[in-house]
């Protein structure tokens, strides 16, 4: 993401605009068993993604975290499946259950979609979000509330 962010900048950096969107996961922020590894990672990608806000701001560039919770539609093409399987089998699920029970534990009794993370990218990669950088966007669907 580092190396990703930093080639990037500085072509942004010449024209003084430009959004970097970075991708983590509500293991930012939730303590708890068998997820330390996704759990520091995704909380670097935050702190990376808030402190390059603060580097490149004043060149133009706006940077901005994006946090969905899982996406049942990506354990079908992606490699979520291998992700989540080990974590459903100890808890003895399958992953459906699991996911079925994941959305359970929202505020809106859902996960959120494929479209819903790809319009959010889109809009926050717009100029109708100018205003916007160094943040996180929550796309939880309540399951973390900010």
């Amino acid at each position: 993401n580092f190396i990703t962010a930093q080639a990037v900048a500085r072509h942004m950096a010449k024209k003084s605009s430009g959004v970097i969107l970075t991708l983590s996961t509500p293991g930012a922020r939730l303590p708890g068993p068998g997820y330390m590894g996704n759990c520091v990672a995704s909380a670097a990608v935050e702190a990376m993604s808030r402190h390059l806000a603060g580097e490149l701001g004043a060149q133009g560039i706006r940077v901005v975290c994006m946090r969905p919770h899982a996406i049942p539609e990506a354990v079908a093409t992606s490699h979520t499946r291998e992700v989540f399987r080990p974590m459903a089998e100890r808890a003895g699920l399958g992953i459906d259950q699991m996911l079925a029970g994941a959305a359970a534990g929202t505020l809106l009794k859902r996960l959120p979609t494929l479209d819903e993370v790809a319009n959010t990218a889109v809009f926050l990669a717009s100029d109708h979000a100018g205003a916007i950088t160094g943040t996180v966007a929550n796309l939880s669907c309540g399951f973390l509330v900010d």
